[in-house]
């Protein structure tokens, strides 16, 4: 089951965000404003 979840707006120069690591278990519940994964980038 595919879910859209957004996220923070990225700076132009970064067009992809890979989910390196998830902190929350499926089924768990989410708090407003929790963190819910990891986004990694091309960018340092």
């Amino acid at each position: 089951m595919a879910i859209e979840v957004k996220v923070p707006v990225l700076p132009e120069s970064i067009s992809d965000a890979t989910i390196a690591g998830w902190h929350k278990q499926p089924g768990e519940p989410v708090m407003r404003d929790e963190n819910l994964v990891d986004l990694e980038t091309d960018k340092v």
